[in-house]
């Protein structure tokens, strides 16, 4: 994360234009990421995509800032990032989900700039929200529907996964019939620049198997409560459960993680995500997720951080993750309870199988899910 940090210290509001941009003439693609946050969307969606862009020699992108702020920014505070001589640079400017009324806003771009290109990158189905998110309470229906409506006021959206594109086309067709915006896969890469400075992959030395959650709803988690309840009777011995991203369950919840003596881990800041995933010394991870849209929708970043650190997985067929794993090669899939059971006893009594799996998915998640010369191309050839 070390050039992360710099660039977010470069690009910090005090620093003057000339020392946070470069805008010399240049014959390359000119792409403006405004605003990411320094979280796992911030980072995957815009921050590592700039950061790969600029070892091309065809395309050249600038980000505006590095905010820590996350949800519903005003009208204003794009204005206060988006310098004319930024907006005439660009031929694509890249905004996140914007929930805002941001219309007079991309009025004025346009007259600054007839030509460029208008993109929102949206990072998941804020219209399926389920009520066990927290984002849920304050996506208000007003938003929702700028939401939309901002939808229909670009050239083009960016998602990471398939069939919320899909999903995403139709709505707008619908919804938006005047518009002409095209929604685009995106997927969400491994980058280098998340691991820099990174100590070798940690083991566990204990002679308990650590099996770990990252970040599960109460609704994903509760779902494996048959499964959480009969691993801890049989196995208990044998297993240590390990939740990072501490929770705030309703009673419910958090008499499931205690007892099956849950260790729980407190969320840390994205800058520290991949080493307290490292430290975690975790030897297999579940990832269940109920069956619905939201779920269908997600990114699949959660599975990949996991393979690069060699961690096996057990992951529900609602999960988005099944349109990437590969059953029996990459990790397991897991649907009704006694099949849940199953796969998590044999991952636990089979050493061989737990290292196969865990091996082939870190060796897939730099091969096919990295930053690779055909992903960059794709990546580029979005951007023409």
């Amino acid at each position: 994360m070390r050039t992360v940090r710099e660039l977010q210290a470069r690009l910090h509001p005090i620093n003057k234009f000339q020392e946070k941009y470069n805008i010399e003439p240049d014959d390359k693609i000119h792409i403006l990421y405004v605003s990411p946050t320094l979280n796992a969307t911030g980072y995957y969606r815009m921050i590592a995509p700039a950061l790969e862009i600029n070892k091309t020699d065809t395309h050249k992108a600038i980000i505006t800032g590095i905010e820590n702020n996350d949800f519903s920014r005003k009208l204003s505070d794009f204005v206060s990032v988006l310098d004319e001589q930024l907006i005439i640079w660009a031929d694509y400017i890249i905004f996140p989900a914007l929930f805002s009324d941001v219309s007079y806003l991309l009025q004025a771009i346009k007259i600054l700039n007839p030509q460029v290109q208008l993109v929102m990158d949206v990072d998941r189905n804020y219209f399926a929200l389920p009520v066990s998110v927290p984002l849920s309470r304050k996506l208000t229906q007003e938003k929702l529907k700028c939401f939309e409506t901002n939808l229909g006021l670009m050239d083009l959206v960016t998602v990471a996964n398939v069939s919320f594109q899909n999903f995403l086309q139709k709505l707008i067709a619908d919804r938006l019939p005047e518009s002409n915006v095209l929604v685009q896969y995106l997927p969400s890469l491994v980058s280098k620049f998340g691991y820099e400075e990174m100590p070798p992959l940690k083991r566990n030395s204990s002679e308990k198997l650590r099996i770990g959650f990252i970040k599960p709803t109460e609704e994903d988690l509760l779902s494996l409560k048959e499964v959480l309840f009969k691993m801890r009777a049989t196995l208990e011995k044998d297993i240590q459960f390990v939740c990072l991203g501490k929770p705030h369950y309703s009673k419910e919840g958090d008499i499931l993680l205690k007892e099956i003596d849950c260790e729980l881990h407190d969320t840390v800041s994205f800058t520290d995500y991949f080493e307290k995933l490292n430290n975690l010394r975790l030897d297999i991870a579940l990832l269940p997720a109920k069956e619905g849209l939201f779920n269908k929708h997600q990114n699949t970043q959660l599975f990949t951080e996991l393979s690069v650190f060699g961690v096996p997985t057990i992951t529900s067929i609602h999960h988005s993750a099944k349109s990437i794993l590969k059953e029996g090669e990459t990790g397991l899939l897991a649907s009704e309870a006694p099949e849940w059971i199953e796969n998590i006893e044999l991952m636990v009594k089979d050493s061989e199988t737990r290292a196969r799996l865990g091996r082939n998915a870190l060796k897939w998640a730099w091969r096919f899910q990295s930053y690779n010369t055909k992903n960059i191309e794709l990546l580029t050839e979005i951007f023409i």
